[in-house]
Parts: C-alpha cells; sequence; structure tokens
C-alpha cells in the first residue's frame, strides 16, 4: 500500500466487552457482550450494533501518560510487556520515530478505554489495591460523579488522562488482549484501520449512554446478537458479525479469556475486505481467500463479476476466506484453512 493511501486511512480503536452473564440457566454461553447501537445522526454506519470505541486521539499517544503511570512505580519496561508477540503486526501497530508519542500497543488501549467510558460510562481502571491483581479479568470503577465526567471528557478527549489523575488510578491496559484489526475497504470515503481488544470481566457494570453518539445499548450473548440481526432486529456490520462469530466457539467465558491471552502472543493478521459486486448480492474477499487481489485498494468501486455469489465462489480453487452477504441482514462467512495469527473460524449462527 502506498504511503499516500495509507495517510487518508485513521487509526482507531475497539474494545470487545464481556462480562459473566448473571443468570446463565438453561443457556448456551455463561458470558454476554456488549454492543451499543449508533444514533441516525452518526457519521459513520448510522444505527449499526457496534462494540465501543472510536478514532484515536493525540492525546491518547501523550508521553504525559507515561508519568502517571509512573506514579503508581509502572515503569516503562512494565508496560512494553504489554505486548510480546511473536507475528504479524500491521501498519497500525508500528511505532513512531519519534519520542512525542508512545508506543501504539498502549495509546490504542487507551483509545479504546477512553472511548468506551465517553459512549457508556464504564471507567476501566485499577487503583494502587488492584495494581497487582493477576487474575486476567478487568476492573472498573463506578463510584464517582460518571455522568459530570462523561460529558466533560467527551467535549475533550485530554480531560480522560485529568480524570484518572483526580481519581489516583490508572487505565486498566494489561486486561485488553489483542484480537483482530480490520481495515475499511477502498469503497468508503472514510477509512479506518481498528484494533479491537478483548476484555472479560466478572461481573456486568452499570452502563451509562451517552445520548449524542448512543441510541441504546444492552448486554447480550454472542448467538443472541447473530439471530436477532437474522430476523432483522438489528444490524451488525461486517467486522461485529465476524467476530461474534468466533466467539461462538466459546461456551464459557473463562475459555474465551484463557484462549484469547495465549493467541494473543501469536500476532494479528490484518482483515482487509475487497468487495466484488454479485448478480444477486455482494462479496468481500478477505486475505488468503484464492481469489484475493494483490492490491486490495486497486480501486475505489465494487468489483463486478457478472456472476452470481454461489458461481464466483465455485472460481476459488482452493482457500476459501469470505464474506458472502445477500441483504444487509443476511450473510455466510466462509473459511477453509489455518489462520497465521492463530485464530478460530467464525460459526454459522443459523446452525446453533
Amino acid at each position: 500500500m502506498s504511503k499516500q493511501v495509507l495517510a487518508k486511512i485513521r487509526p482507531s480503536s475497539s474494545l470487545i466487552l464481556l462480562a459473566k452473564d448473571e443468570a446463565p440457566k438453561h443457556k448456551l454461553f455463561d458470558y454476554n457482550a456488549l454492543l451499543l447501537t449508533r444514533t441516525q445522526k452518526s457519521s459513520f454506519m448510522p444505527e449499526s450494533s457496534v462494540f465501543p470505541g472510536g478514532v484515536c486521539d493525540v492525546t491518547d499517544s501523550s508521553p504525559a501518560w507515561l508519568e502517571l503511570f509512573h506514579r503508581s512505580n509502572i515503569n516503562s519496561a512494565k508496560l512494553r510487556d504489554l505486548s510480546h508477540v511473536n507475528g504479524p503486526r500491521p501498519d497500525i501497530f508500528q511505532p513512531k520515530e519519534t519520542d512525542k508519542e508512545i508506543d501504539p500497543n498502549l495509546s490504542l488501549r487507551l483509545t479504546a478505554i477512553r472511548e468506551t467510558f465517553e459512549e457508556l460510562g464504564i471507567l476501566l481502571c485499577r487503583d494502587k489495591k488492584s495494581l497487582s491483581s493477576t487474575s486476567g479479568y478487568g476492573k472498573f470503577y463506578d463510584q464517582f460523579d460518571r455522568a459530570r465526567w462523561q460529558h466533560v471528557v467527551h467535549n475533550d478527549a485530554s480531560q480522560f488522562l485529568e480524570l484518572c489523575k483526580h481519581l489516583d488510578v490508572v487505565p486498566d491496559v494489561w486486561s485488553l488482549l489483542e484480537w483482530s484489526v480490520w481495515r475499511t475497504p477502498s469503497t468508503f470515503k472514510k477509512r479506518f484501520e481498528t484494533a479491537f481488544f478483548l476484555t472479560a470481566l466478572e461481573e456486568q457494570p452499570e452502563v451509562q449512554i451517552e445520548p449524542n453518539e448512543v441510541k441504546d445499548c444492552a448486554w447480550r450473548s454472542p448467538l443472541d446478537y447473530l439471530k436477532a440481526c437474522l430476523r432483522k432486529e438489528l444490524w451488525l456490520p461486517p467486522p461485529q458479525f465476524y467476530e461474534l462469530s468466533r466467539f461462538l466457539n466459546f461456551s464459557s467465558l473463562e475459555g474465551l479469556r484463557k484462549f484469547a491471552e495465549e493467541r494473543s502472543a501469536k500476532g494479528t493478521d490484518l482483515i482487509h475486505p475487497v468487495m466484488y459486486k454479485c448478480t444477486d448480492g455482494t462479496v468481500h474477499l478477505l486475505p488468503g481467500d484464492a481469489l484475493y487481489p494483490t492490491d486490495p485498494d486497486v480501486t475505489s468501486d465494487k468489483i463486478e463479476t457478472g456472476l452470481s455469489v454461489e458461481d464466483f465462489r465455485l472460481l476459488a480453487k482452493g482457500k476459501l476466506h469470505r464474506s458472502e452477504h445477500w441483504s444487509q441482514y443476511q450473510s455466510k462467512l466462509l473459511v477453509n484453512f489455518e489462520r497465521g495469527d492463530g485464530q478460530v473460524h467464525p460459526l454459522d449462527p443459523s446452525k446453533l
């Protein structure tokens, strides 16, 4: 990819927040995921149901964050321990050659935590007592004037650092496990490269939505979300549909958390969809597919096939990695080879 194209792609970060179900009797899953629904006025994918997150702010990369961590006796070496990766690294994780920005492995986590607080009022953080926790589960704090601070941070991202200073806490970056990275297709005018992190919680925190950005939100199991989408009750954009379908492999939150913890050391393969127009739907080719183009940014338009979705699939000899779409709500995910980053394949929710 040319530097000119890459410069137009904005870095962003999202948080897949999972919590133990308080009443899991007779359910396939003992945990729920938290998704929000964007308002109709949203500038990107309005009224879609998504994980909390947003664009990185310059203050998320400020060295001033290191001073806050140092106040809690957390040195730079401990922060570098956030990510021991022996595998692929998408562009978003590549450090900048400047002393004005902190390591992206830290700043991207700060973005995800800040955006989750701005949108849903959930502050993932640790105080001096919980800094030594090794449970692997995230910590949150809500005994403060959340409504006021949520409003303040929403209007000025730099105030997130001031909030942490005021409460004498540090963001719980340790519980955020690297999960995936998605890049917006070249057919979109607004483009993002988004790091998705996964955090597991032992209980569901109380949510407080930001009404200008969030229409509503809910804690539901991955399967509940996917089946609601298939019933046309809500709309899950492709990354959300794909990631929730991956979670169908795990009935227990502890099993998923342990898998994510072990897998994160293997790195992350970038998922950059390339859109093809078929006579009866749309196909998003994903990296590794036999028909995936050499240059995924070769055109800003959907590529015409003149074929049905099924006939286009038959052209591929060997590896398949694609999502097939017949409507906004009807999708099918196909992958038939082992990924280099150790990720699990998505499962078909209609068969569960």
